[in-house]
């Protein structure tokens, strides 16, 4: 118990979080989780999880611990789980990663608690030993490998981590948008729908809210813009959730924030009484955008398949060709159970399994309807593999988008 207490202090300050160890602090902490002679061992089951890519374009692997329900009272508390993760041939990367688990936060499936944890890391092969102890004192260790091979069915993506590296998760990552000193000035614009993954679901999970902030982070740090504006908006609300004219890379958590708090099982009774007022509330955004004094080169929307498949009226949008703007949709269409995160049952795979059957899958929404009236190019993806290759894509399709022509001031 003394042990068990010496922990959960440590990880006052942390709570939930999974956060390295300080370097002077790893011996100390390592003893802590040894398991003695006399002490009771754990009834558990671990399943290492392999090195996967997710859409920020990072390899994550992690650990679930399966611990039955009957070794435990109502009145027993929580776990604490110390990983320590070792590239091989390259002892100074090495990574202690501690995390604690409430039993509010771990996952019961059926007669077991299932208890989880991600790090991230670069090409390469890893040694792990993950140990979990309870608030009773009792462990329960395994150790495995880990191999991030540079050649893999997902090599399209190159990892932001570098070989050899190992890092914590955070299910919200901050683009590097730092640009070369010579790129032409440019400006974008991110239109980003906040939907569930799927049009037939209302509720933004949390997986769902990760991958999409993944996504972003992706975009925004491989094209080329020097001006970045950001809004997030729901159709199913009819308005602008958040507007970040002058987007920074800490502005993600408020972007995250902002998913977060939109109504997830409630519709405006205004919305209600204006069942087509959605179109109306696309058409306005994308005008709003493309007649602005200052807009963008490059128009991006990005998000899961709309719910809604009408087109929009001829006259809701400026005619083809009379903006400067080019438009882009980046749609996210989910291929079955496809993602992990600390807190969901499922797990990605960067390789797309056979979609289910599904009539609306690959056809026109009203966001595709809305960027061909506009001579613009959707890009479906399934995969981070697959996003990789829109991001190129858009890439090349947009190489003289930010060397066009101002605006003309007497449209």
């Amino acid at each position: 118990m003394r042990r068990t207490a010496v922990v959960l202090l440590l990880l006052a300050a942390t709570m939930s979080a999974q956060v390295p160890v300080v370097a002077g602090e790893v011996a100390r902490v390592r003893s802590e989780f040894a398991l003695r002679a006399g002490e009771q061992s754990l009834t558990c089951e671990v399943t290492p999880l392999d090195a996967v890519a997710n859409f920020a374009f990072l390899f994550e692997a992690g650990y679930v611990f399966h611990v039955p329900h009957s070794q435990y009272s109502e009145s027993d508390g929580g776990w604490v789980v110390l990983t320590s993760v070792r590239p091989d041939g390259h002892p100074l990367e090495d990574m202690s990663l501690i995390h604690w688990v409430s039993r509010k936060r771990a996952v019961a499936a059926g007669s077991r608690f299932d208890i989880r944890g991600l790090y991230l890391l670069g090409v390469g092969s890893y040694s792990v030993e993950s140990t979990l102890r309870d608030s009773r004192g009792r462990v329960c260790r395994k150790e495995w490998r880990v191999v991030v091979p540079a050649s893999r069915a997902d090599r399209a993506i190159q990892s932001k981590l570098p070989p050899y590296r190992v890092a914590p998760y955070s299910p919200i990552v901050s683009p590097d948008m730092r640009k070369p000193d010579d790129d032409a000035p440019g400006r974008l614009t991110v239109l980003l729908n906040a939907a569930a993954a799927s049009p037939r679901r209302t509720t933004i999970g949390s997986v769902d809210r990760e991958r999409i902030l993944d996504a972003l982070a992706a975009l925004l740090e491989h094209l080329p813009a020097t001006s970045v504006r950001v809004v997030v908006f729901s159709l199913e609300q009819q308005k602008e959730v958040l507007r970040l004219d002058r987007f920074m890379p800490s502005d993600m958590k408020r972007i995250a924030e902002a998913i977060a708090e939109l109504p997830q099982a409630t519709i405006d009774v205004n919305v209600l009484k204006n069942p087509m007022g959605h179109v109306d509330f696309l058409a306005g955004l994308i005008r709003g955008e493309l007649d602005r004094a200052d807009a963008a080169h490059m128009v991006v929307f990005l998000g899961p398949t709309s719910r809604y498949w009408e087109k929009l009226p001829k006259d809701a949008l400026p005619a083809a060709g009379q903006s400067h703007a080019r438009v882009f949709y980046v749609r996210y269409e989910r291929w079955g159970r496809l993602f992990f995160s600390p807190s969901d049952s499922t797990r990605m795979s960067s390789r797309a399994p056979v979609p289910p059957s599904d009539p609306t899958r690959g056809q026109p929404d009203i966001i595709t309807r809305a960027v061909a009236q506009l001579n613009g190019k959707t890009m479906i993806v399934h995969t981070p593999a697959e996003l990789a290759a829109a991001i190129r894509k858009i890439e090349d399709r947009c190489g003289a988008c930010f060397s066009l022509p101002k605006k003309s001031s007497n449209r």
